[in-house]
């Protein structure tokens, strides 16, 4: 199911006995959105019955009444989308037709590629060697600790390292780059981190 107007659904799958939440912001590659001739702007979400494939973490307490969260979704039989650098993204979204009979337009995520826009050099970022302080698997972030980052450095399960459902365990020893930010109040975030 799918709450056009609030901007969140349920996936159902085998892995996700009970189903899976997703919100409008998890949909990646391709999405539908209400007409533009709508009164109001609508999020971006999925049409009824529309096979998925996603990623998708525990969620403690249930959202919506779902055990689970998917945390990026896109369309099954595409190739999943690239991980962000960084906790943060946006996408640049284009119309790829006509509204369909129920008022819904298909969008597609566009690339970089299709714009002709070189990406930027990144400098590279420092690295530091910790542990994780907390890790909250139902929201998918936690902090870690270092001499490097003091206060602590948040991080977000798209900058682990690994494919699928990716974790941190508290007292876990990780390396990670870093970079200073105001993310939830803390002054450093981790990115690209892996277990040592």
């Amino acid at each position: 199911m799918w709450h056009q107007d609030d901007g969140w659904g349920v996936i159902d799958s085998d892995a996700t006995p009970g189903g899976a939440y997703v919100d409008h912001w998890s949909v990646r590659v391709e999405a539908v959105v209400a007409a533009a001739d709508h009164p109001s702007v609508r999020p971006m979400g999925l049409r009824p019955g529309t096979d998925v494939e996603f990623e998708w973490s525990t969620a403690d307490p249930p959202v919506q009444g779902c055990s689970h969260i998917a945390n990026v979704v896109w369309p099954a039989g595409e190739d999943a989308p690239p991980r962000p650098r960084g906790a943060f993204s946006t996408a640049l979204w284009h119309s790829v037709g006509d509204p369909d009979s129920d008022g819904l337009t298909t969008m597609r995520e566009a690339t970089l590629d299709e714009f002709d826009v070189p990406a930027p050099d990144r400098p590279p970022l420092p690295t530091a060697v910790g542990t994780v302080r907390f890790w909250r698997g139902e929201d998918g972030w936690g902090v870690l600790d270092s001499d490097a980052t003091p206060g602590g450095a948040w991080t977000h399960f798209s900058e682990v390292v690994g494919e699928g459902f990716r974790t941190l365990t508290p007292g876990q020893a990780v390396e990670f780059e870093y970079e200073g930010a105001d993310q939830d109040g803390y002054d450093f975030r981790a990115l690209n981190v892996s277990g040592r």
